[in-house]
């Protein structure tokens, strides 16, 4: 199974594991932008949620959106918040960016869902 189920998912940002989820899509002048959210724990008590926007760059063998554009160029790591609570920071991710609960991955997943959802026939 893919995606973590909620308690996987408080369970892993409090033993300081990422996590991510591939948020739905925009277009930026007809291109389209891949839009991602990252919960990580920063300190012992903060949680960073990190909102990464990239152009699609890939190809069959470069799915890795850690590596594509950003659209920002002044923010190539995305736009960033600090919570003081794992519970604080999933709220700002679902109500904010959107995030669904129940379609965080594990970190490294990502490029599976950037593939799954935009290329399949890779």
């Amino acid at each position: 199974m893919r995606y973590l189920v909620d308690l996987d998912v408080t369970t892993h940002l409090a033993a300081g594991r990422d996590i991510e989820q591939l948020l739905p899509e925009r277009y930026e002048m007809d291109q389209l932008v891949i839009r991602y959210v990252s919960i990580e724990r920063n300190k012992p008590s903060s949680w960073r949620v990190r909102l990464c926007e990239v152009l699609d760059n890939g190809t069959p063998g470069f799915i890795d959106v850690y590596e594509f554009e950003p659209v920002d160029p002044d923010l190539p790591f995305g736009d960033e918040w600090m919570f003081d609570s794992i519970e604080s920071a999933l709220k700002f991710a679902g109500n904010t960016l959107k995030a669904r609960h129940d379609r965080y991955v594990n970190r490294g997943l990502i490029q599976d869902e950037f593939k799954d959802r935009y290329h399949p026939e890779w």
